[in-house]
C-alpha cells in the first residue's frame, strides 16, 4: 500500500504541485436488526474509498473507489489540472500551516476486534435485551434493536513524508421501545456507542438501558402534557451533550470564516465571553470509551484535546491546516471527513462540557417551580437549537415531581447559553450522527446535568 500511495504523491509533485496527499479507507461493517424478538435482517459489508488532494494555488480534489496504481495516477492528473484551473479564479492563493511529517501505525491494541466475534454471540446479547424490555409490562407492544459494528482501516500519505496507518473500531446499539394503552401510544429511544469492539456490550450494560427505557415508556402512558412558557429548566446529560455539540460546531474555524452561516455565530469573538461562566467546553478525540476516537486526523495531524471555551470565554477555534494558516494558529488534529470520498474540514468529535462539584440534588434544591427534561428524540442544531425531548418531570420546591410527556424546547445560543446557572458533577455522552447534505459524521456531545435560569418550553 505504502509504495503505491507514495508514487501517487510523487507524481503530483513532479507535475508542479505545492503539496499533495492521498487517503484510503476500507470499512468492514455488520448490521443486525431485531424487532419484537425476531431477526429482521443481518447485513455484512465492505466499503473502499480513496481520494487525492493536490494544492496548486488552490485545492484540487478527486475521490474514487479503487486503489489500483493506474486509477490513482490518472486521478492525480485530473486533480492537478483541477487545482491549476481553480487557482486562476480565486482572489488569493490557499496556504497551509507547516507541520512535521509523521510515520506511524496504530492498531487495535486491547480492543476486541468485532470482526472476530461470531454473529450468533452478538445476536444473543440483543435477544436478552429484547426479552428483558418486553417482560417489564404487558403494555410494551414493540421493541426495535438496531446493532452495528465496523472497523475502519485508514491510510494517509503526504508529499511531506507522512505515512500513517490507523485501525478504528466502532460499535453502536440503538433501541426503540413502544407501549400502548387504549388509544395512547408512547415510545422511548436509547443509544449506546463507542469506538470499541464487543466490550461495549459489557461495560455499557445494554440490558439495564433496555429495562430503563421500557419502564420510562410505561410511565409516559399516564404522564401529563408539559406546560408551555418560560421556566427554570434542568436538562439531563444527553441534552447537555446536544447543546455541547451544537456549541462545539460553532467553534470550528471553518464556520468562523462564514459569519453569515447558521453556525458562524462565533466569528470574530476570540477572547470574548460567548456563554455562561459555568460552561467550559472541550473537544477530545482521544479518550478511551468515547463514541469517536482517532489518533490522527484526516490531514495526518496527531489529535489532542482542545479547550475551545473556558469559563464562558472563547479561547480558540478548532482548525485544519488551511484555517490554522489564516488564523496563525496550530492545527491540533481536528480535521475530519465521513470517509475518503470527502474533503476534510475542522469538525468536533466529542464535544464535552466540563462537570462541577455540585450533586444533582444541590443543582435543583433552589428551584421552586421548574421542569426537568430527559432524553433526545429529535433535534435541529445551529445558533438556534430546537429539540424534542423524550420525557420530563416537574420540579417543585427542589424535589422531582410528577412525570410529563416529552416537551419541545428552543435554545438561542447567542442568548440562552448565558442563562446557564450551574452544572452538576456527573457525566454521560450522547452519540449522534451529524448530517450535512450527503455527509454523515459520527459525533457525540457529553457533560453533566445542566440548569438554566429559564428556558422557553413548548408543549
Amino acid at each position: 500500500m505504502k509504495d503505491v500511495l507514495e508514487r501517487a504523491v510523487d507524481k503530483a509533485m513532479e507535475l508542479g504541485a505545492e503539496y499533495a496527499d492521498v487517503r484510503v479507507q476500507r470499512t468492514y461493517s455488520n448490521t443486525i436488526r431485531i424487532v419484537n424478538g425476531r431477526v429482521e435482517r443481518t447485513i455484512p459489508s465492505v466499503e473502499l474509498t480513496a481520494s487525492i488532494r493536490v494544492l496548486k494555488g488552490t485545492w484540487g480534489f478527486s475521490s474514487l473507489t479503487s486503489i489500483s496504481e493506474t486509477d490513482l495516477l490518472e486521478a492525480v492528473d485530473k486533480t492537478f489540472k483541477t487545482a491549476k484551473v481553480g487557482a486562476e479564479r480565486i482572489p488569493e492563493p490557499v496556504k497551509i500551516k507547516e507541520v512535521k511529517p509523521v510515520e506511524d501505525k496504530v492498531r487495535l491494541g486491547d480492543i476486541q476486534d468485532p470482526r472476530e466475534i461470531p454473529i450468533e454471540e452478538k445476536m444473543e446479547i440483543i435477544f436478552e435485551c429484547d426479552k428483558a424490555a418486553r417482560s417489564i409490562d404487558a403494555r410494551i407492544v414493540r421493541t426495535d434493536y438496531n446493532y452495528s459494528d465496523s472497523v475502519k482501516e485508514k491510510y494517509f500519505c503526504s508529499s511531506e513524508g507522512s505515512y500513517i496507518e490507523e485501525i478504528i473500531p466502532f460499535t453502536e446499539l440503538r433501541i426503540v421501545v413502544v407501549a400502548r394503552e387504549g388509544k395512547v401510544i408512547q415510545q422511548t429511544i436509547g443509544r449506546i456507542a463507542a469506538s470499541a469492539g464487543q466490550e461495549l456490550m459489557a461495560y455499557a450494560d445494554p440490558l439495564e438501558v433496555s429495562e430503563r427505557l421500557a419502564q420510562d415508556t410505561v410511565k409516559l402512558l399516564s404522564a401529563k402534557s408539559p406546560p408551555s412558557g418560560r421556566y427554570p429548566v434542568v436538562v439531563d446529560n444527553g441534552i447537555t451533550g446536544l447543546i455541547a455539540l451544537s456549541t462545539g460546531l460553532m467553534t470550528s474555524a471553518y464556520f468562523a470564516l462564514m459569519p453569515e452561516s447558521e453556525l458562524g455565530s462565533f466569528a470574530g469573538k476570540l477572547g470574548q465571553k460567548v456563554c455562561s461562566e459555568a460552561i467550559t467546553l472541550t473537544d477530545d478525540p482521544t479518550s478511551a470509551g468515547m463514541p469517536v476516537i482517532f489518533h490522527y486526523d484526516e490531514e495526518g495531524i496527531a489529535a489532542e484535546p482542545v479547550n475551545m471555551i473556558e469559563s464562558g470565554v472563547l479561547k480558540t477555534y478548532i482548525h485544519s491546516r488551511e484555517t490554522a494558516y489564516k488564523f496563525n494558529a496550530e492545527p491540533r488534529g481536528h480535521s475530519r471527513a465521513p470517509n475518503a470520498l470527502f474533503q476534510p474540514k475542522p469538525i468536533v468529535s466529542n464535544a464535552i462540557i466540563k462537570s462541577s462539584d455540585l450533586s444533582f440534588e444541590e443543582l435543583i434544591e433552589d428551584v421552586k417551580e421548574g421542569i426537568y427534561l430527559r432524553g433526545v428524540v429529535g433535534a435541529t442544531i445551529g445558533r438556534i437549537i430546537q429539540c424534542t425531548t423524550m420525557m420530563g418531570y416537574r420540579i417543585v420546591n427542589g424535589e422531582i415531581g410528577e412525570p410529563l410527556k416529552g416537551a419541545t424546547f428552543i435554545v438561542d445560543a447567542s442568548k440562552d447559553l448565558f442563562n446557564v446557572d450551574a452544572v452538576a458533577n456527573d457525566f454521560d455522552v450522547l452519540p449522534l450522527r451529524l448530517i450535512e447534505g450527503d455527509k454523515f459524521y459520527p459525533v457525540s456531545g457529553g457533560g453533566p446535568h445542566m440548569k438554566f435560569k429559564e428556558l422557553k418550553i413548548g408543549g
